[in-house]
């Protein structure tokens, strides 16, 4: 692999300069670069297996200790007490202790019904209506069969105890077997399986309790059957009454809580790195803490994450609805898929940007006596051809290399920008986490892509990326919107500056802000624009109209309530028709924008890095390292770009 590197860098060069390619070509070939480095990594992973596998520990008595420690830290572990299993946890303390006084009070100290809620009652997170359709579905294929049969056997063999047993452990083999196999088939109902397990357990085990009289009566199976339907009428108003949760509002916010995570690991894996143009950063606290907080995140919380996220999936699509709009499983089928390729696409980001630190660090070894020196080249050669990755995220330390220290070898800056696609990409997961949030749960493709205009009229408006457009920006703005009107020059654009800041900047702060510019376009702010039809293409003074409203009405109404204008429209009055009038007036709305434009920016990005790549030969300059890192990230911020444009056309879907 080595090898296949060093050659394929020189090919690479050697066709270039031979053949003179166009910026095109050089983005055509950005994948390739892709491949190779994907191809080094799976190969790498294949040699490191080894020892890897070999340094796990494998004694019996270590792995006890191991599991203990484990355990019993998570104990005191802030991370293992989220808030849905402490909610979880209060409402199943709240259900055994009202079967408690049930058992007390009424059964005469049986145990049935608190031992029916305690085991139902398990740790499973998920939808108020699938939980409790599990558990009630669980409670009657678990108690009702087994007990009519238990009251047969005991009836007809009561008298030969041998056969009683080999009668009813056969029964509860049997019937676990079968709940079993429901529970690990997987589907809606799999929970039910392991409900019904545990019930029939403990029917099953009670045995025969009137053999000893000689005779066995039918009320104790009643009686068995009142208290597990009590159990069932208890969890049942517990799971309804004390925080219900939809399945549909957990799976949106699964989706919410990846989209921060994938913004963050974009932060860091490339932006990061970006900024930082091939230096290596100092090995301190914090780099270490963020990486390790990265590798937590790649590894453990999003592969955790899209389990679930499958699991509220299949939930999600059979929960009832009522009145409320069907839930679309195609549509967060697509949502699912994206999540995985998103998944895809920063793993290969962080093994990428791992391997390139490790690289240089073995390039730029810190200064110690010779033998170390002599120790690290001889480690460097031997360990050439396998994978760098490992070296940087395992816990071990390598005494045989040298620690690695801030790079003080000039290099040239990279001299493309990023900075455009960066924001673009940010503000996408910005729009992204409040599309999946509460306030659009059951909004329509309409009031989606309404508020995806609005934001990106918004970032398309403020040039400086400041989150807050000034008065030099609405001019500009309003530049644009008056040349599509068809006018060449206008005269008094400062006083239509002025008014629109004072009907938009309600805290009149001199800036508006991006809740300030949303809410006056939720109140129907519109551009009228008097435009000479015969005369000429001069523009009159402009008119913001914003419809009279009750001044009971909030001051942010919900994005439910609006009604949006037309797109565009002209007023012309029957009297300006009759006699000729010199004027017409037309409204304008004020997101004429197209609302997914990520894919261009990150294209305008891949044009303008090729070009820099092919200006002055940069590309025989660049060492191998430095030339698939930058075309790795260049096609690692293209996937991120097409993945999120895709979520946000799935958001506008029904």
């Amino acid at each position: 692999m080595e090898s296949l590197l060093t050659h394929f860098q020189a090919t690479q060069n050697r066709i270039y300069k031979r053949h003179m390619p166009t910026p095109k070509q050089v983005e055509a070939n950005i994948p390739l670069n892709l491949f190779v480095f994907s191809l080094q990594s799976y190969c790498s992973t294949l040699l490191e297996f080894q020892s890897a596998f070999n340094a796990k520990t494998h004694t019996t008595s270590k792995r006890m200790v191991k599991f203990i420690a484990s355990t019993l830290q998570t104990f005191v572990d802030k991370a293992k007490y989220p808030r849905d299993k402490m909610e979880m946890a209060a409402k199943v303390w709240f259900a055994i202790l009202a079967a408690c006084f049930f058992s007390v009070y009424s059964f005469g100290y049986a145990s049935t019904t608190a031992n029916a809620v305690a085991y139902v009652m398990g740790n499973h997170i998920g939808g108020s209506f699938s939980v409790t359709a599990n558990r009630v579905g669980g409670v009657i294929a678990g108690s009702i069969i087994p007990s009519i049969c238990l009251f047969y056997i005991c009836s007809y063999a009561c008298g030969n105890s041998i056969l009683v047993a080999i009668s009813t452990y056969s029964l509860l083999f049997v019937w676990v077997t079968v709940s079993m196999y429901i529970k690990w088939k997987g589907g809606f109902e799999s929970y039910a399986g392991l409900i019904s397990a545990f019930t029939a357990t403990q029917v099953l085990l009670k045995g025969c309790d009137g053999c000893e009289k000689g005779s066995v009566a039918p009320i104790s199976s009643y009686s068995n059957l009142a208290q597990m339907s009590l159990g069932i009428v208890l969890f049942i108003i517990v799971e309804m009454a004390i925080c219900p949760q939809s399945a549909m509002a957990l799976l949106r916010a699964n989706i919410q809580n990846q989209m921060k995570l994938y913004q963050q690991c974009f932060q860091v894996l490339v932006q990061d790195t970006l900024a930082r143009d091939g230096a290596v950063a100092t090995e301190d606290e914090d780099d270490e803490a963020t990486a390790s907080e990265i590798k937590a995140i790649v590894k453990k919380k999003l592969p955790a994450l899209l389990v679930e996220q499958a699991a509220l999936l299949k939930e999600a699509a059979f929960e009832p609805l009522l009145w409320k709009p069907p839930f679309s499983t195609q549509k967060y089928e697509a949502v699912l898929d994206c999540c995985q390729r998103l998944l895809n696409n920063t793993l290969v980001l962080f093994k990428l940007t791992q391997w390139y630190k490790h690289r240089m660090d073995l390039q730029h070894p810190s200064a110690s006596p010779n033998s170390n020196n002599d120790q690290a080249k001889d480690h460097h050669h031997q360990t050439s051809n396998t994978s760098t990755t490992a070296n940087l995220i395992s816990d071990d330390d390598d005494d045989d290399v040298a620690k690695p220290v801030i790079v003080t070898e000039k290099k040239e800056v990279w001299g493309f920008s990023t900075a455009e696609v960066n924001l673009a990409i940010h503000d996408t997961f910005d729009t992204l986490h409040d599309l999946f949030g509460e306030s659009f749960t059951y909004a329509d493709g309409d009031q989606t892509a309404l508020f995806m205009q609005m934001k990106e009229a918004f970032r398309l408006a403020d040039k400086d990326c400041s989150g807050e457009i000034d008065a030099d920006e609405v001019k500009s703005m309003l530049e644009m919107i008056f040349a599509q009107s068809g006018a060449v020059k206008v005269d008094a654009i400062d006083s239509y500056v002025a008014e629109f800041m004072e009907i938009v900047d309600s805290d009149q702060s001199g800036k508006v802000s991006l809740e300030e510019f949303i809410d006056a376009l939720e109140h129907g702010l519109q551009l009228q624009v008097e435009v000479f039809q015969h005369r000429s293409n001069k523009v009159v003074p402009a008119h913001y109209h914003v419809p009279h409203e009750d001044t009971s009405r909030p001051s942010r109404p919900s994005m439910m309530e609006f009604q949006p204008a037309p797109r565009t429209s002209s007023q012309i009055t029957s009297s300006q028709i009759d006699h000729g009038g010199d004027n017409m007036t037309r409204a304008h709305d004020m997101l004429n924008v197209d609302s997914f434009a990520l894919p261009d920016v990150a294209q305008a990005m891949r044009t303008m890095y090729a070009s820099w790549l092919l200006e002055n030969r940069r590309y025989e300059k660049a060492s191998m390292e430095d030339l698939l890192l930058l075309n790795c990230l260049i096609s690692g911020v293209s996937g991120f770009a097409r993945n999120l444009a895709m979520l946000e056309e799935m958001t506008v879907q029904q």
